[in-house]
């Protein structure tokens, strides 16, 4: 069975083998709290001491409580690695910062923080790990980092440590390093009380004070001490383990885990001092030097998993269950023979705490207003330290991060997900044991599976549908044929006595995937997505989030939020963006003004006018937090009520979709009826449900959003009458290949919160009468003109694209790619990104024609096409259901 520990602490250090003296007792205060403050930061660990650092630089008047002693928690005893590049633009940023900030803080602060930048290197014991590593190679060339892909020998002269038979290739990067916890702790706080802060040691906090809020959540209005009360509208929860001891004193889950996670040492092994550190992902461990012995740790698949840790664990540790090491050893020592003859002198076993996701959780929570959580680092908070101070310090100051931090977003997990502890539990488990794995384009995970599912599920199970999952909704990544792979029950990989599933047929089905070129599924999704271009296809569009804005304000607060003019008839299907104050797109969702309704749930009887909106799955919940929060702001008295599971939506796209719905429905489906852009309250089958003649591919197509009680018997009716029309079942990697062969945008991808309407090319989406948030942003980058703007690319090669893909203009690096996928009626490869000036200028036409473009992938360059919109059907005829106009492919710029 599952071991699940509660924490007790087997052995203790008092200070941790760290050197602890730099944090001198002038950094903390011992006299009486004060009364007020800013901003109140919780937890003296790395991330704590980051973020206060990073608020007193801005002049925010912020203390720091700490418990007992700084780094007393988990940042002691981390193996404290520091990298350059990860997979994505987000990641690598927030890493560039933390070692701009380590190489910076002694000059300014008078504290060494104890950075080396002693270099990396990622090892691959196999060719499928070196084309992950070429991935990453390709995108450091668009942030100008230094990396080599290397041989084996070449990583040796590096690291004579290794044994070159054991591995077939690397990836070297100079810029890698590592710090020491203490001293580097001890420089924020040093930077930080400088600047007007104050740190308390020993002072527990006991309570938080809230009061209610006018949409029945919370908000801060201070905390309480074993020293007193501080009045405070804003705290930062950076608790690290006991992060959820914290949020449950006012009644909230974090959907965080604590697994036990450690490293060995070794005695002295000769050499080693200086050396590089070491990333063996295939072995799925790291190492680096710690003076002249090894520091070795470790991603076991079966971790020890707790249920809490104690409140007094201080500088505690646990013993080793030194059998979960062993194999890992024997890699470790394979790769580095003179390790073993060493052998091991400690070990540290300690806490860590682990996400569903494997990245951290930021921000302001949604059910409490100033309550901003930095916590389930997954053992990266060290080297990601940097980065988020500074991105939390910059979104309690302004209301947002300058980073889009969507994977990061506490917003992005549901109260469902946030209070489902067997859930998070073993999705926490798969990204602890799935850590050093490959990282496909394609990946699903095994656990948290079968979460959410819809009234078309079993339906769609049974007609092939391979399932993927999207804010853990079950829904259609591709269907097979003549077979059926539904989704098991997460077996753990077989541990904890779990009896490995005996059904494999997902998992065979997964393996497919697992590459950086084309599916061996490509084929099947092409035969999809061409029949959603030729003739018709049904896509299951239930994961999508379905909200009604609603109340009093409704008009007004739609008038705000949305940057579309919804001032149009009822029924009316209005495409729009929301925005931030900055300008940034929060969302971009369907907007339905309604008429009085019918009393169901696709037509409610509402007092005035109410909105009923649709919004991408996985950030369905984001935007729907995004819209509550501006709601509160401007305390509009309306409501935003989401609707997802009481709501399935059936898509059918293609030349004959009309045909098909008009021979499942009494009412005419017509052109002067039901013009592209509107939608109607239909029945079919007797059941009432809203029909929107819109797409989302490109082409002629209705959306059926339907009750839940009605969901079975309407798509009964459409699939009896699709046999007469060859109706194809579609999933959503058709959908996705269609929407970017069509160049529309998906949100968090190519159109994020650091990306203006402008820039997008969405200029016409934002409206010129009136007032809505951020529209002076937008007024002023049309003034003054965009540094970078979005594109669409065609490559003459068929070379499987994913996103963040290097762009070359001449022998410049301009951008990256933003998504990346097959358009099958264009018969290429396309690709979606921004490109930038290499000077920083303002990008017009005129640049952007006057280039030759390359799209690098993997350490290639392929001769690339840009186009400032898709060629595909540039006027748009096929949503309005011309066939007539045939596509013609273009090969020339277009404005």
């Amino acid at each position: 069975m599952l071991r699940i520990r509660y924490g007790g602490v087997v052995r203790r250090n008092p200070r941790g083998w760290f050197n602890l003296k730099y944090l001198k007792r002038n950094l903390s205060s011992e006299n009486s709290i004060p009364k007020q403050a800013d901003v109140v930061v919780i937890g003296g660990g790395v991330i704590g001491c980051s973020t206060f650092y990073h608020l007193c630089k801005r002049g925010i008047k912020a203390i720091l409580l700490e418990r007992h002693k700084v780094t007393s928690g988990t940042t002691w005893h981390t193996g404290a690695l520091v990298w350059s590049l990860r997979g994505n633009d987000v990641d690598t940023l927030l890493l560039r910062r933390t070692r701009e900030l380590l190489g910076s803080l002694e000059e300014e602060t008078g504290v060494d923080p104890g950075w080396n930048q002693c270099g990396g290197i990622f090892i691959a014991r196999t060719n499928e790990r070196m084309e992950e590593y070429k991935r990453i190679h390709t995108l450091g060339h668009y942030f100008n980092i230094e990396n080599h892909l290397v041989s084996p020998n070449e990583a040796q002269k590096l690291c004579p440590m290794l044994n070159p038979k054991a591995f077939t290739g690397a990836l070297w990067i100079p810029t890698d390093g590592y710090t020491d916890p203490s001293t580097y702790c001890s420089a924020l706080i040093k930077g930080a009380t400088t600047n007007g802060g104050v740190l308390y040691e020993n002072t527990p906090v006991t309570n938080i004070l809230t009061e209610a809020t006018m949409n029945n959540e919370k908000k801060i209005i201070g905390v309480e001490t074993t020293k007193g009360v501080i009045k405070t509208g804003i705290v930062v929860n950076a608790c690290g383990a006991w992060s959820q001891d914290l949020c449950q004193k006012i009644g909230l889950n974090l959907p965080i885990t604590p697994i036990k996670h450690g490293y060995v040492l070794t005695a002295s092994v000769p050499g080693a001092k200086g050396t590089p550190q070491i990333r063996d992902h295939d072995g799925e461990f790291y190492f680096r030097t710690s003076g002249d012995a090894v520091l070795i740790g470790f991603y076991e698949i079966n971790p020890e998993i707790l249920k809490e840790v104690a409140p007094d664990f201080q500088f505690g540790l646990y013993d080793l269950d030194k059998a979960l090491f062993e194999p890992y050893l024997k890699k470790c020592y394979q790769l580095c023979p003179t390790f073993e003859k060493a052998g091991i002198r400690k070990d540290i076993y300690g806490p860590e705490t682990f996400t569903p996701d494997h990245n951290a959780l930021l921000g302001e929570d949604p059910k409490c207003v100033g309550l901003f959580q930095a916590s389930g680092f997954n053992s990266l908070g060290m080297q990601l330290s940097g980065g988020v101070g500074e991105q939390l310090a910059a979104w309690v100051a302004l209301g947002r991060p300058e980073l889009p931090l969507h994977n990061y977003d506490i917003r992005r997990f549901t109260q469902v997900h946030r209070q489902d502890r067997a859930w998070i539990t073993e999705t926490s488990h798969e990204a602890y044991a799935m850590s050093y794995r490959t990282k496909y384009p394609n990946d699903q995970p095994l656990a948290g599976r079968n979460h959410r599912i819809d009234a078309f599920h079993e339906a769609l199970i049974a007609s092939g549908a391979v399932m993927e999952s999207a804010l853990s909704w079950e829904r259609p990544a591709y269907f097979v044929k003549d077979r059926t792979a539904p989704v098991r029950g997460y077996d753990w990989y077989g541990n904890y006595g779990h009896v490995p599933n005996e059904d494999t047929r997902y998992l065979k089905e997964l393996e497919q995937d697992c590459t950086f070129d084309f599916s061996k599924h490509h084929d099947l999704i092409k035969e999809e997505a061409l029949a959603a271009r030729n003739n018709v296809a049904l896509f299951n569009l239930s994961s999508y989030t379905k909200m009604y804005l609603a109340g009093p304000d409704a008009e007004e607060a739609a008038d705000w939020l949305f940057t579309a003019d919804l001032g149009r008839e009822p029924g009316s299907v209005v495409y729009t963006c929301s925005l931030n104050s900055r300008g940034g797109v929060e969302a971009d969702v369907t907007v339905i003004p309604l008429e009085e309704g019918a009393g169901t749930l696709v037509g409610p009887i509402l007092k005035g006018k109410g909105y009923y909106i649709t919004a991408e799955a996985r950030a369905g919940y984001l935007i729907k937090s995004h819209f509550r929060k501006q709601l509160y702001r401007k305390n509009f008295k309306s409501l935003v009520t989401e609707m997802t599971g009481r709501i399935g939506i059936l898509s059918i796209q293609g030349p004959k979709s009309g045909e098909l719905l008009q021979s499942i429905t009494e009412y005419p489906i017509t052109d002067e009826v039901i013009p592209y852009g509107m939608s109607k309250l239909i029945k079919i089958n007797g059941h009432t449900c809203r029909v929107l003649r819109i797409s989302y591919i490109g082409e002629l197509g209705y959306e059926i959003h339907i009750p839940f009680a009605s969901c079975v018997p309407v798509f009964n009716k459409v699939i009896d009458a699709g046999r007469g029309f060859e109706l194809k079942h579609a999933g959503f990697r058709a959908l996705d290949s269609l929407g970017c062969e069509k160049g529309y945008h998906l949100i968090n991808k190519d159109l994020r919160i650091d990306d203006n309407p402008v820039e997008a090319g969405l200029t016409r989406f934002c409206r010129k009468d009136g007032q809505y948030l951020g529209k002076q942003a937008v007024e002023r980058v049309k003034q003054e003109g965009v540094k970078k703007k979005r594109v669409f690319f065609t490559l003459q090669e068929p070379v499987a694209l994913y996103g963040y893909e290097t762009i070359w203009r001449d022998d410049d690096v301009v951008g990256f790619l933003r998504r990346g996928d097959y358009g099958f009626s264009l018969d290429s490869s396309i690709g979606i990104g921004y490109v930038e000036h290499p000077k920083g200028k303002t990008v017009d036409s005129e640049f952007l024609k006057s280039g030759s473009y390359q799209i690098e992938v993997r350490n290639k360059k392929f001769p690339a096409t840009l186009f400032l919109n898709s060629p595909f059907d540039p006027t748009n005829q096929r949503i309005f259901g011309r066939y007539e106009h045939q596509f013609e492919e273009q090969y020339h710029f277009e404005d």
